[in-house]
């Protein structure tokens, strides 16, 4: 069972600063638990997806970086992205110190994706789903970014009480997850279960 706690890990934001119950960075170190090896594994969820090393991707909404660092090594490049400073502040100095030099740090606002057009063959966005209080919006934005053929991986939490993450009322299901991204005319590839989450792996036609 994850160490963190329901509700003290998200905080209230104003809405016209960043998205409501983004991730409180003083809580930072829970991303970072060895634990989240069983209960979010990161080799089951990267491969989702066939990655290719020739690959521009983007870690959206990167946290601490964890699955960042896990992807560097199978692409070419990795956009770590993230609206909190203090977050990119802690990749910044997580990837110097573990000598990756294919991770570049960009800063997005609310409801804005820091990339060119059709820039990413793969799109990584993980527990940040339920924090987006204008989803339509976002995927949008996904869509805009991702190139023709290329690939997203959602995770989320699911719908239910798990003992910890977001509250449950602003989770979003699995099944209004797929009709959102089918609504952008993503189509779905696979779906998984995991212990407290789903996977959608998705392709832009």
């Amino acid at each position: 069972m994850p160490s963190c706690e329901r509700d003290k890990n998200h905080a209230e934001a104003d809405p016209n600063m960043t998205p409501p119950h983004i991730f409180n960075p003083a809580h930072i170190t829970v991303l970072e638990s060895e634990d989240r090896k069983v209960w979010q594994n990161p080799d089951e969820i990267l491969g989702a997806i066939k990655l290719k090393r020739s690959w521009i991707a983007a870690d959206f909404g990167c946290g601490s970086g964890y699955f960042t660092v896990l992807l560097a090594p199978k692409v070419k490049k990795v956009y770590a992205i993230d609206i909190q400073k203090e977050m990119l502040s802690f990749v910044e100095d997580k990837v110097k110190r573990l000598g990756i030099k294919n991770v570049e740090l960009r800063m997005s606002r609310p409801y804005e994706i820091p990339l060119e057009n059709e820039s990413v063959d793969f799109m990584i966005s993980v527990n940040t789903l339920h924090e987006f209080d204008d989803r339509h919006r976002m995927t949008k934005e996904m869509k805009r970014v991702i190139k023709h053929k290329g690939n997203l991986l959602i995770v989320d939490f699911k719908k239910q009480e798990t003992g910890f993450g977001p509250p449950v009322r602003i989770r979003v299901t699995k099944e209004k997850a797929i009709s959102l991204f089918e609504g952008d005319d993503f189509t779905l590839l696979a779906t998984k279960d995991l212990p407290y989450h789903y996977l959608l792996a998705f392709v832009k036609p």
